[in-house]
C-alpha cells in the first residue's frame, strides 16, 4: 500500500503515458510550468539584447532549447510530449451529383506533439531562407515567432509588467532560489558545529 502513496503525489509529468497525454491546457494550467515556457520564449527574442537571456539559452542543451535550465527532464519531456490539436479545413463527401452536401462537411483534426509542431515549423523556416538564398538561422531569436505560434503565446505577454518584474527579481525561480539558499545552509551546518 506504501507504493501507491508516490503514485498520488506525482505531478502531470510523471503520470503523462502514451494513452494519458498531456495537452497544451495543461501545461497552461501549471503557473510555474507556464511561467517556465514564458522565459524560454522571452530569452529567444531577447538573446541579442540581454545578457541574462543570453546566458540562460548558452546553458540548453538540447537542440530545441527545451531542457536546463529551463525544464527538468521530467518537464522537458512533458512540454515536448504535449499534445496540440488543429482543425484542418473541412473535409467534403460528395454524393453521385458531385456537388458538396453542407451536412457531409467534417473537419478532420490532426493530433501533433509540441516536439512534432516546432519541427514541423522549422522545415518550412528553413525552406523560406534557402528560396532567398541563405538557409542558415541568424540566431535562436529567429525560432522566437515559431515558438510563439506553437504555445499560443502573444509578445505582449513577453512585454507584461508582472512577468517582466518576477523574471527580473526571479529569474527562473526555483533554480535561481536553490543556488541562493545553498550558502546560507552551509554557513548554518558551519554554526552549528
Amino acid at each position: 500500500m506504501a507504493k501507491d502513496n508516490p503514485e498520488e503525489k506525482a505531478s502531470k509529468a510523471d503520470r503523462a503515458t502514451p494513452t494519458n497525454k498531456i495537452i497544451l491546457l495543461d501545461l497552461q494550467t501549471d503557473a510555474n510550468l507556464w511561467y517556465k515556457v514564458h522565459v524560454l520564449v522571452y530569452d529567444l527574442c531577447h538573446i541579442k539584447s540581454d545578457r541574462a537571456s543570453e546566458s540562460r539559452t548558452l546553458c540548453t542543451t538540447d537542440e530545441l532549447y527545451i531542457s536546463g535550465p529551463y525544464f527538468t527532464p521530467t518537464e522537458a519531456s512533458m512540454v515536448k510530449g504535449a499534445v496540440l490539436e488543429s482543425s484542418r479545413k473541412p473535409e467534403e463527401t460528395t454524393d453521385t451529383d458531385d456537388s458538396p452536401k453542407p451536412e457531409s462537411l467534417t473537419l478532420k483534426r490532426e493530433l501533433k506533439t509540441v516536439e512534432d509542431a516546432i519541427k514541423e515549423r522549422l522545415v518550412g523556416f528553413f525552406d523560406k531562407r534557402r528560396a532567398s538564398g541563405d538557409s542558415r538561422p541568424c540566431g535562436p531569436h529567429d525560432l522566437a515567432p515559431i515558438y510563439e505560434s506553437v504555445f499560443n503565446i502573444k509578445h505582449s505577454e513577453l512585454e507584461d509588467a508582472q512577468f517582466l518584474s518576477r523574471l527580473r527579481r526571479s529569474g527562473l525561480g526555483d533554480s535561481t532560489e536553490k543556488e541562493k539558499e545553498r550558502p546560507k545552509k552551509e554557513k548554518k551546518g558551519k554554526k552549528s558545529r
